[in-house]
């Protein structure tokens, strides 16, 4: 593939002379943390409904709060184009969302009771967490030469898999004997030591600079759209995850708050115990294998999964009483979630990489994370919960899932094929 023009770079014209084998343990420690702290968010609605609020009004709140992380392109833009003295154009966010993490994390467990004001604090937390990732996903972009690829995007999904153990076993395990104050403000400090560790990283130098009109010229081309609707379909295909903790807890009555077995906090520690080794396991397999035979057998089984819960009758295997079989189906589920999202997300790392307009590379992949996003935490979400509030059971509603990791199919390998992504690298 050939420059469009002088201002393309070439993935053989950038300069990976910065990248550190160690770096992966970095990127371990923070994507760690980020799973831990992008978790206890996710877990925010029971905590709130301690402060006094109602069931749907913490809902309501857990959402606005949760807008930081639905605008990270924002944040890629910046860290792209906005360089601040000396410290280059990654690490000033990275200061900044440590900055705000500590106050958020600080003043967030400090609520005893309903204020509004939780809601600029709660979104000092999750901004901080977006903004972090955020970055450091664009700094890999830039440092992650092509054959450590692979095992980054295993690193950062198993990672993330085994940071959302920790907010499982505190507060969905431990909550009750910590107190949820307690135990937010541990998972705060674990994740503003994680921000900061990103520091570590050198950054590399990226010649030529952005320029405005290089945005516009990146979004006319097709291939961007082309990538987008891929993240998009392959967002709604992981939308089951958003529903398992509301389907435990409607169908199975399973107690957040509860101590012991039989917790939606294990059922959470199982699930990421999954993730941990599907994402660190596919992530190895697609770096030595071929990613589009990877990609194609990882989305198949994935909607095959899916689609048996279908033919299970939770209840009659004795799950709200003996939950073990539950936990292995939450940690197979994991696993292959962690193995789906560490090849969809290598694919936008590696045409992020690959070809793009001056140093855009935050702002794309990252765009490419919020479409993402958006398939997975807005519509795919969504859908399902309409589904089911018009009176359908959850497997049926979960099928959209199934269907869309179908879909993803078609755009996925297109692009892999189109791109020549992924090619087996010793």
């Amino acid at each position: 593939m050939e420059p469009s023009n002088k201002r393309d770079l070439l993935q053989e014209d950038l300069d990976f002379s910065t990248w550190k084998d160690w770096y992966l343990f970095v990127q371990f420690l923070f994507y760690f943390s980020q799973g831990a702290a992008f978790a206890a968010i996710l877990l925010m609605a029971p905590f709130l409904q301690t402060l006094g609020y109602l069931e749907e009004e913490a809902l309501i709140l857990q959402s606005i709060i949760f807008i930081p992380w639905l605008i990270k392109i924002i944040f890629g833009i910046l860290s792209d184009t906005v360089k601040i003295g000396k410290l280059g154009r990654r690490k000033p966010y990275i200061l900044i969302a440590g900055l705000i993490g500590v106050i958020g994390w600080i003043a967030l467990p400090m609520y005893t009771s309903k204020h509004w004001t939780i809601i600029i604090i709660g979104m000092f937390v999750t901004g901080s967490v977006a903004l972090g990732d955020t970055v450091l996903d664009s700094l890999g972009v830039d440092v992650t030469p092509p054959n450590r690829r692979g095992w980054m995007q295993g690193v950062a999904w198993g990672a993330r898999g085994g940071g959302a153990i920790l907010a499982g076993v505190f507060l969905g395990v431990w909550g009750n004997t910590l107190g949820w104050r307690y135990s937010y403000l541990s998972i705060g400090i674990f994740a503003v030591v994680g921000i900061m560790s990103a520091l570590l990283i050198k950054e590399a130098e990226i010649i030529p600079k952005v320029t405005w009109g290089d945005f516009g010229r990146e979004f006319r081309k097709s291939v961007t759209w082309h990538v987008t609707l891929f993240d998009f379909i392959s967002g709604m295909g992981i939308a089951l995850v958003s529903v398992m903790v509301t389907f435990m807890s409607d169908v199975l009555d399973l107690d957040i708050e509860t101590a012991g077995v039989g917790t939606i906090g294990w059922g959470l520690v199982f699930f990421s115990v999954g993730q941990l080794v599907g994402a660190l396991s596919i992530g190895g397999l697609g770096q030595k294998l071929n990613l589009l035979w990877v990609f194609i057998i990882n989305a198949i089984i994935y909607a095959g999964f899916i689609l048996s819960f279908l033919w299970i009758d939770f209840i009659a295997l004795g799950i709200p009483t003996f939950p073990t079989v539950l936990y292995i189906l939450v940690a197979l589920l994991g696993a292959i979630n962690g193995g789906f999202e560490t090849s969809q997300m290598r694919i936008s790392m590696e045409y992020s990489a690959k070809v793009f307009r001056g140093s855009l590379t935050g702002t794309m992949y990252n765009w490419y994370n919020s479409m993402s996003n958006l398939g997975q935490l807005s519509i795919g979400t969504i859908i399902i919960a309409q589904l089911i509030g018009a009176g359908i059971e959850y497997p049926v509603a979960m099928q959209i899932s199934s269907i869309a990791l179908v879909l993803s199919l078609i755009p996925g390998i297109l692009l892999i094929k189109k791109l020549k992504l992924g090619r087996k690298i010793q």
